[in-house]
């Protein structure tokens, strides 16, 4: 699934994957390994390929400390293996470039975790940021909600919310049919009393009618985007707020 942002629906993967490199493996299907053994991870070409060189990296640093080149298989097909012997607990990037018998290799990247549940993390934090914390929780909870409708209802059949899905949530316009509880949602921008006076602005749709229905409060990431109406949430039986 692509990113859930306010952007059109495409067909292409979500970034870092590319395309043309599609990788897997028999030994985890998660890319979450444990094992002692040799990791395998297979690399299928989507063009016609002689050979395929690789190195890896911890993740998202571009320094390799090993490289080498995968064994070609049938169809356009590599496999990868790695020794975990001097591998610590965390996450990798094992960047492939295929060579197809032309001045334009293709490039890919591969995300994989080796026993990362005993990856050791390091708490930052300053000694006194759980005082810091609690503070500003206690502050925030003196705060009327004070909660706003910004904008007027409006009502999305099943066509609309498609319609919606492809064009503003980069969603495919039906993609569980079975998981549908009502086919008729509404939704309007309404906002909340924030700190320091601002206020904190969101998207809620719900299912047509009277609740009470399930709440499922959609949190975005790091960073200042627009966000799409959760009209898919809504259909599958949720009060949701973006």
């Amino acid at each position: 699934m692509n990113h859930n942002l306010a952007w059109p629906w495409g067909d292409k993967p979500s970034p870092p994957f590319n395309p043309l490199t599609v990788f897997y493996s028999h030994q985890a299907s998660d890319l979450l390994f444990d094992q002692s053994e040799p990791i395998t991870i297979y690399c299928q070409s989507g063009k016609r390929s002689v050979n395929m060189n690789w190195t890896l990296c911890r993740n998202r640093l571009k320094t390799p400390f090993r490289k080498g080149e995968a064994e070609a298989l049938v169809g356009n097909l590599f496999c990868v293996k790695l020794d975990p012997k001097g591998l610590i607990p965390g996450f990798y990037d094992l960047h492939v470039t295929v060579d197809s018998g032309t001045n334009e290799p293709t490039t890919g990247i591969c995300v994989f975790g080796y026993k990362v549940g005993d990856m050791k993390l390091t708490d930052y934090r300053p000694k006194d940021f759980k005082e810091f914390w609690d503070k500003a929780k206690a502050d925030l909870a003196k705060i009327a909600v004070d909660a706003r409708n910004e904008t007027e209802m409006e009502f999305f059949d099943r066509d609309a919310i498609g319609k919606y899905n492809v064009e503003h949530a980069c969603l495919p316009p039906d993609y569980d049919p079975k998981g549908h509880v009502v086919e008729t949602v509404e939704s309007c921008k309404i906002s909340v009393a924030g700190p320091d006076g601002g206020r904190v602005y969101g998207w809620l749709a719900k299912p047509q009618g009277k609740g009470p229905f399930p709440v499922m409060l959609v949190l975005p990431g790091a960073g200042f985007a627009a966000r799409p109406r959760p009209l898919e949430h809504a259909r599958h039986g949720y009060l949701s707020l973006d």
